[in-house]
Order: structure tokens, then C-alpha cells, then sequence
């Protein structure tokens, strides 16, 4: 391996960008360079650090275990001089044309994603919003590589790459349709548990928050119908006897097209709360920090 200080930086992204997007024309596209440009360089880096980095494996590029190695320190030395470039710039929300993607999980967008987008549009008019589900296991590295900016969760495991802001938590209803013969404004604990329940969660099995909750009292509920989202939920309500519990914001939103009776959980739940993840690279990036302070005004709830 030659000498660092004979080492061109600029074949450190061309590096970063072949073993995040898998391929010599993929990070060809990414860079806006030519494919010939990118294979020029993956030469040069084979023999800087003598070694293939990337083998063919059928129709794709894989690294090797030197390249698997430094890609770690590699992304993070570029994010962090990404961010320093840009924390010597300041950023004007009304003439910024940046992309931002939140990780959000399929239950909390309902309630919440509406009204950061309204109050972004009125800053950064021209900025372009995404949110993107993840998987929680692979969050670390989607902040680490920029396919998410932000993400929004539950509480996670403590990593000290991993920057975080506590949101809040918010109450949980019962809604449940109007006119029904067991539930006349609130409900106790008892008709509780004497009805059907729908949980709306994209998980196959397992329990809600309110399973633990009665667990601990010795108590169960029984769930007849589990489906993916809130608003398949709120219909099968309207049209039975069965109870859906949630949380307010977005019962509120729903209510608004279709109304329910909405009474107050008869129980106490431990939430945990909800999170706005960052990764510590991008700590000092104003535009990032920007849109972390919109975020923590619009979604904070008291708790």
C-alpha cells in the first residue's frame, strides 16, 4: 500500500460510492462521472491498497474482506467532511432545493407526516420530503450511508454513533362505532376486556403494548382481527362491535372522515416514547439541523 500522504482523497468517494450502490455503473451514475472514469479509478485503488476490492460474483460486484474492512471509516470520514464543508456555508431554507428522507415506521405516519410537510413547504418551498420505511436492524447503516437523513422511533438500543431526541409519548384511545350497545362515552376496564379487539400493525404476531400492560395485571384481551394500517381498522369498527385502540393524533385524523366514539384507554401503558434518530456524522450539517428542529416543534408531545 503506498503512503497516505501520496494518496489521492478523490478515489475515496469513487470507493464509497462502488460498495454502496454495488457496481461500477451504478456509482458511475451516482457521481456523474463515466463508467470508464469509475474503472480507472477502481484500478488505481486496487493498487494503492493491493488488493481487488471488488471481485465478479455472476452480474454483481462484491467486495472483498479488505474492502468490507475500511468501508466503515471510509463512509464516515466522508460524511464527516461532507458536513464540515457545509457547517462553513449557512442554509437558506427559501432557496434550498435539497432532497431529505425520513425513515418513519408504517404506523406513525399517519398521524404525523401530514403537518411537517405543511410546515416545511411554508419554509423551503422548493426542498422535496420522503418518507421511507426501514428495517430497524438495518438503521444504523442507512444513516451511516445517506439513505435516510432522519429517522423516527421507538426507543432503540444506545450506540454511540447513534444521535437521538426524545419526541414525547402520546395518550392511546379506544375508538369503537358509534352507537354501540357496551360503550356509552367510556369504558371501564371490564367491558374492555369483554369485547373483540382489532390491532392494526404490520407484524404477523406478537403483542401491543396493551398486551404487556395486562399481562402484568394477570389480564388478557382477545384479539379477533390484526391487519397493517389504521384506516383498515377504523372500517372494520364501524361496522362491528369490536374495539381498536390507538394513539389521539391519529384517531383525530381519522375521526375527522369518519366518526367514532373515542373514550380514554382504561388502562395504564408504558409507551417508551418516540425518537428522532441521527447519525453523528451529520451532526453538523445546518440543513439536517434545520429540519431536526422543525421536526422536534411539529411531533414533540408533553409527557
Amino acid at each position: 500500500m503506498r503512503q497516505p500522504a501520496r494518496f489521492d482523497l478523490n478515489l475515496l468517494r469513487i470507493f464509497d460510492a462502488i460498495y454502496t450502490k454495488g457496481g461500477v455503473s451504478a456509482a458511475a451514475r451516482h457521481l456523474n462521472l463515466s463508467q470508464p472514469a469509475i474503472s480507472h479509478a477502481l484500478t488505481r485503488l486496487r493498487g494503492h491498497f493491493d488488493d481487488q476490492l471488488f471481485v465478479r460474483q455472476g452480474n454483481r460486484l462484491v467486495p472483498t474482506s479488505a474492502a468490507r474492512a475500511i468501508a466503515g471509516s471510509v463512509g464516515d470520514a466522508l460524511r464527516e467532511l461532507d458536513s464540515a464543508f457545509d457547517a462553513a456555508t449557512s442554509f437558506d431554507p427559501s432557496a434550498a432545493t435539497r432532497d431529505f428522507r425520513i425513515g418513519v415506521r408504517l404506523a406513525g405516519e399517519m398521524p404525523r407526516f401530514a403537518s411537517l410537510v405543511s410546515r416545511v413547504r411554508r419554509e423551503a418551498p422548493h426542498v422535496s420530503l420522503a418518507s421511507v420505511t426501514f428495517r430497524r436492524r438495518d438503521l444504523l447503516t442507512a444513516l451511516a450511508q445517506g439513505d435516510l437523513d432522519l429517522a423516527l422511533d421507538v426507543a432503540l438500543a444506545p450506540d454511540d454513533r447513534l444521535q437521538r431526541h426524545y419526541l414525547g409519548t402520546e395518550p392511546l384511545v379506544v375508538a369503537v362505532r358509534i352507537g354501540h350497545p357496551g360503550v356509552d362515552g367510556a369504558i371501564d376496564l371490564a367491558t374492555y376486556l369483554a369485547l373483540d379487539h382489532v390491532v392494526a400493525t404490520v407484524r404477523t404476531h406478537g403483542p401491543g403494548i396493551e398486551d404487556f400492560a395486562l399481562e402484568h395485571m394477570g389480564l388478557s384481551r382477545r384479539v379477533a382481527v390484526r391487519c397493517q394500517n389504521a384506516v383498515t381498522a377504523w372500517q372494520i369498527i364501524a361496522t362491528t362491535d369490536m374495539a381498536f385502540s390507538l394513539p389521539r393524533s391519529q384517531a383525530d385524523i381519522l375521526q375527522a372522515v369518519w366518526p367514532m366514539q373515542l373514550v380514554d384507554l382504561p388502562l395504564t401503558v408504558d409507551q417508551g416514547g418516540r425518537y428522532l434518530y441521527w447519525h453523528q456524522a451529520a451532526q453538523a450539517d445546518p440543513a439536517l439541523a434545520w429540519l431536526r428542529a422543525i421536526i422536534v416543534e411539529e411531533l414533540s408531545h408533553d409527557s
